[in-house]
């Protein structure tokens, strides 16, 4: 388990706990990635999480919270690109706000989603992102194994063996 910053009292829960976060993470999301899927309202990715809350298995999102409330989230989806059907499952949605960065709330969440598809029976998980960003997650584990455009950005498919 990694340190996280000593100031922060943070707890990772299944977002199928926590309705109440439901709009929130759907905003940040929305906010954050947005621009690649246009047709979405914020009302369409707020049921989307809705649908992604399950409890022990594919999808299941999680989300870190303190006693200020949401830290940040990440899920574990079937598929995150529609060019690569063949690679499943996916770690996605991995967001932090932007006050709690470089505190290692991230890094908790991207293990708790690897634990959980662990428990699946998952040997291998995906991810992608864009292209320049791979450093963060080549220090916790995860390999490049592709880059290529994906909605008009350049990004790398990342994988890691669990």
């Amino acid at each position: 388990m990694r340190t996280v910053a000593p100031e922060i009292s943070m707890r990772i829960e299944n977002l199928a706990n926590r309705d109440d976060l439901i709009e929130e993470v759907g905003r940040l999301h929305h906010e954050e990635w947005g621009h690649l899927r246009p047709e979405q309202t914020l009302e369409d990715r707020a049921e989307k999480l809705r649908q992604f809350s399950g409890r022990g298995e594919i999808p299941t999102a999680f989300v870190a919270t303190s006693n200020e409330g949401l830290l940040g989230t990440a899920m574990l989806i079937a598929h995150d690109m529609q060019s690569r059907p063949d690679l499943t499952p996916w770690l996605a949605g991995v967001y932090v706000k932007p006050e709690h960065r470089r505190t290692g709330v991230a890094a908790e969440l991207i293990d708790r989603v690897a634990e959980a598809a662990s428990r699946l029976g998952v040997t291998t998980l995906y991810l992608h992102t864009v292209t320049g960003l791979e450093s963060f997650y080549t220090r916790l584990g995860w390999t490049p194994i592709e880059y290529c455009e994906y909605k008009g950005l350049n990004v790398v498919i990342m994988s890691r063996t669990l």
